[in-house]
């Protein structure tokens, strides 16, 4: 069976613990790990990770972002989205690469557009055919 991509790569440069909430807008240019609760919108090029214990109530955009806990807003990432078992998320969403793991809820619209790497949307001729 192949592994797939699993968004943890590298340390989180900005680690929310679950005892913290924070109310605001929330910008990194590095990894993000939220264990606690966030209001407001938290935006990254790189990745987020929202913990099992995690209420983000929040559009959330970043490069790539694995959900565990609960999200209340809309993703919006230009790589992949993984939803681990115990995601609820309910916003709509918008990826290149969608996982969604047995057991997670989804309770939204789901937009597969384009991939950062040929920059066309899925299912567009190659204009060189």
């Amino acid at each position: 069976m192949e592994k797939i991509q699993d968004n943890s790569t590298g340390p989180a440069e900005t680690v929310v613990g679950p005892s913290v909430k924070i109310q605001g807008d929330f910008n990194s240019e590095g990894n993000i790990r939220i264990e606690g609760h966030v209001n407001g919108t938290v935006k990254t090029t790189q990745n987020v990770y929202a913990g099992e214990s995690s209420k983000i109530t929040a559009n959330v955009t970043a490069g790539n972002c694995t959900v565990a806990g609960e999200i209340l807003g809309n993703i919006k990432v230009s790589g992949s989205l993984i939803l681990e078992s115990t995601a609820r998320i309910s916003g709509d969403v918008s990826c290149a690469i969608l996982r969604v793991e047995d057991g997670a809820q989804f309770s939204g619209k789901c937009s597969m557009g384009s991939s950062e790497k040929t920059g066309k949307k899925l299912n567009e001729p190659d204009p060189e055919s």
